[in-house]
């Protein structure tokens, strides 16, 4: 259907179409002739037709007689009854087929005017409304189509409309078909948008004497198309007025569907070279940006998904700028990318304060070298990439001093003074920190031997001498801590820590010097991160209790175990607990790992005395900070209780350091303990110098012989001779001895010799797992600890 570009605009047929609308026009009639022949047979007709038509044969066959009756009386009767016949059938033939074509018209007619959706009219030569369909009337919201009878057409129309409206229907009245396109208000008041169609009703010698009108409601496709006219413009005014560039990709990027005005505020580009050259843009990145840039289009087109990329481009005037492209996929109905969405934008004002914010950031204010945040920074990278690099420490000494002298404001202009000579003396690649007050900081990178770096220290050190008489200022000297990578340590803080070490050392020397960080300051450093860690562990379960076995030396029978605390670390895996059993004696913790040690070693216990093993005990070492706690007992009996043991299950070992700490008070807590019904081992027998005073004082049940004595039985005779009195000794006192570090057959077999209780040692087992314990050869329940 054609239609009018704009409102109130008009058009008719051509003189040159009228071939055309002849040939219509005949195959028009073929199909009239055609519908109205397939209805001719079936038309039926009324008893008046019927009787018309019998009194027209009648006629005929009387006409017929009359006249042959002066010829012969039966020729004229004869004539006349086949006449009348002939005459019946042929008006009977004429009538059914001038009722078929009536009904067949009127039933065409009707079933066009039902299938029609427009508004039908029949205009007299006036221009006014003969008749209106009935969908029609309803359009015009109508009550009836005898409501718009006899209205003027003409006058619906004002305007322009008008103009367009009288020149179609005078171009109809002429003979030719026009159309328009106009606006005029429905019975209600209500404005429609109609494209109208005028066709001539010919009267058959060569006139016209009417009209039709085919309108069709153009009203929600005219809102639809302003709407969609007013969103473009709104979009245009957009895309050319916020400085973006909207794009729409192919989806192998060969192409734009659509690239916005605002490409030219991004890229210095217009639209039109962009669709000419998609990839003129492209050739603006900077080289050392377009690997990213390529990586991100390539994941939109191959992972469907979107991405962001931030480049920078030069553009044709020479300017730099920053440029953020986010890129989206849009799927067809495979799943495939059909083509891809996005904007790019110029963010280089964004990038530019993010700079200076770093630069603030990580810029110390006063003297303009990085600061400390900037030097966390780059000790982290090195330490990511593995390479050797040496850290210093440059400490100014008795800086506050000149401080107090000078005035602060003097003060500062010395710091930047001397920063610029610190500067100086420094390799060109080396890397100048302030980290506060007087104190700064350099990385060195590839250091790998002691004299470079010795070298360099002296000479800064050379540098703030001459600066002292330079300035005048009073004695200025420095001290210098280096620690290096990975010697002393591979991460930030052992390194800041054993540079910090070294410095102060150089101050204890003397100042005015430079000390490396060496192994105290790295185990200091390895004390202070476990001791740092040790909290943290006892929550995450890095503690664990292995078992070593305590055997009757001539059965060979586990008759008990002694429980050994092991620290699983994450980062340094299994730790000695020569290393952290001191560290928790001077943090304090010991009193919180040695609680759980203790319910732990009892709740495994019981479990293993529910399996079967009903003869077995546990020994648990309790430490002098332990035994001074004064909830040592209280903590016993609640672990005993919790796990339903005996009290003579578990033996608690001491070390004569821990008795001798405060005597006094070691002894009421083991009288406290004994009561309970616990056992008390006396541990590293032999190692003190008042050993058998405290065999009487504190009274223990076991004694256990120190590995010390162990290892020089076999070959020294004095040391065989003590071990034996040893033993002797503590059974005349009722007490039994276990010897510890048995890791030789011969010394197996003088400890049997020499009647001792109870042996521990390598030779034995060594410790094991709690799951592995229970294939231990344990005693049977008749052999119950004493």
């Amino acid at each position: 259907m054609s239609q009018s570009p704009q409102s109130g605009s008009s058009s008719t047929v051509a003189s040159g179409d009228r071939s055309r609308q002849g040939h219509k026009t005949a195959r028009n009639q073929e199909f009239l002739a055609f519908f109205l022949s397939t209805r001719s047979d079936r038309a039926t007709l009324s008893w008046t037709v019927l009787t018309q038509i019998g009194l027209a044969g009648l006629g005929v066959g009387a006409l017929c007689y009359l006249a042959l009756s002066f010829v012969s009386e039966g020729a004229a009767s004869c004539a006349g009854v086949v006449s009348g016949a002939i005459a019946f059938a042929f008006f009977l033939r004429r009538a059914r087929r001038s009722a078929a074509r009536a009904n067949a018209t009127t039933a065409l007619a009707k079933a066009l005017l039902d299938a029609n959706r427009e508004c039908l009219k029949l205009l007299d030569a006036d221009g006014r409304m003969v008749r209106i369909s009935e969908y029609g009337a309803e359009l015009m919201e109508a009550s009836a189509p005898e409501q718009l009878a006899g209205s003027n057409w003409l006058g619906f129309w004002s305007g322009e409309d008008a103009t367009a409206a009288h020149d179609a229907f005078h171009a109809a009245m002429s003979g030719a078909r026009a159309t328009f396109r106009g606006s005029c208000p429905t019975t209600s008041g209500a404005p429609k948008t109609w494209h109208s169609r005028l066709i001539p009703i010919e009267n058959g010698d060569g006139g016209v004497e009417g009209v039709i009108c085919a309108s069709q409601d153009m009203t929600q496709q005219a809102e639809l198309a302003a709407a969609l006219c007013a969103r473009e413009t709104l979009m245009s005014e957009m895309e050319a007025h916020v400085g973006l560039c909207f794009y729409s990709y192919n989806a192998d990027f060969t192409g734009f569907h659509h690239i916005s005005a605002g490409c030219a505020a991004v890229f210095g580009l217009d639209a039109q070279t962009f669709r000419e050259s998609p990839q003129a843009w492209m050739a603006l990145v900077l080289q050392e940006d377009l690997p990213q840039l390529t990586a991100a289009m390539r994941r939109i087109a191959e992972s469907k998904v979107s991405q962001k990329a931030l480049y920078r481009i030069r553009r044709l005037d020479g300017n730099v700028r920053w440029i953020q492209s986010t890129g989206s996929p849009v799927l067809d109905s495979a799943g495939n990318v059909a083509r891809i969405v996005g904007i790019s934008e110029d963010v280089t004002a964004e990038q530019d304060r993010l700079a200076e914010l770093d630069r603030l950031a990580f810029t110390d204010s006063l003297t303009g070298l990085a600061n400390r945040a900037a030097l966390m920074c780059r000790i982290d990278e090195r330490c990511r990439k593995q390479a050797p690099f040496a850290l210093m420490f440059i400490d100014l000494d008795r800086f506050k001093v000149l401080n107090d002298t000078l005035g602060h404001t003097a003060a500062d202009r010395l710091l930047k003074s001397l920063s610029r000579v610190i500067r100086a003396a420094l390799p060109a690649d080396a890397f100048l920190a302030r980290l506060g007050g007087d104190e700064f900081a350099v990385l060195i990178d590839g250091a790998k031997h002691k004299d470079p770096l010795a070298e360099i220290a002296r000479a800064t050190l050379d540098a703030l001498v001459q600066a002292d008489q330079a300035h005048r200022a009073g004695t200025i000297t420095a001290s210098i801590g280096i620690s290096v990578f990975p010697e002393n340590g591979g991460n930030r803080e052992t390194l800041l820590t054993s540079a910090d070490i070294a410095m102060y050392a150089a101050k204890k020397a003397g100042r005015n010097g430079y000390r490396f960080a060496d192994k105290d300051s790295s185990e200091r450093i390895v004390d202070f991160e476990l001791e740092r860690d040790l909290p943290a562990a006892l929550a995450k379960k890095e503690f664990q209790l292995h078992y070593q076995a305590i055997h009757e030396p001539h059965t060979r029978e586990v008759r008990s175990v002694e429980a050994l605390i092991r620290w699983r670390h994450p980062e340094r895996g299994l730790v000695s607990p020569g290393v952290f059993i001191p560290i928790l004696e001077e943090s304090g913790f010991i009193a919180e790992v040695g609680a759980w040690v203790m319910d732990d070693a009892l709740r495994q216990l019981a479990l293993w005395r529910q399996a079967g093993a009903r003869a077995l005990g546990v020994s648990v070492n309790v430490s002098a900070r332990q035994l001074r706690d004064a909830t040592i007992v209280d903590v016993v009996d609640e672990a005993l209780r919790r796990h339903a043991l005996p009290a003579s299950t578990l033996q608690l070992e001491l070390t004569e350091s821990a008795l001798m700490d405060d005597p006094s008070l070691a002894q009421r807590t083991l009288g406290a303990l004994k009561k309970l019904g616990v056992r008390i081992a006396i541990d590293d027998f032999g190692t003190g110098y008042s050993s058998l005073r405290y065999l009487a004082d504190f009274a223990p049940d076991c004694v256990k012989i120190d590995r010390s004595f162990i290892t020089r039985m076999e070959s020294d005779q004095a040391t065989r001779s003590i071990v034996c009195g040893i033993i002797q000794m503590c059974h005349t006192l009722g007490l039994s001895v276990t010897a510890e570090g048995v890791e030789e057959t011969a010394q197996l077999e003088l400890l049997r010799h020499a009647q001792c209780d109870f042996v521990q040692g390598f030779l034995l087992s060594r410790p094991v797992a709690p799951d592995d314990v229970l294939g231990l050869p344990i005693a049977t329940p008749s052999a119950l600890i004493d």
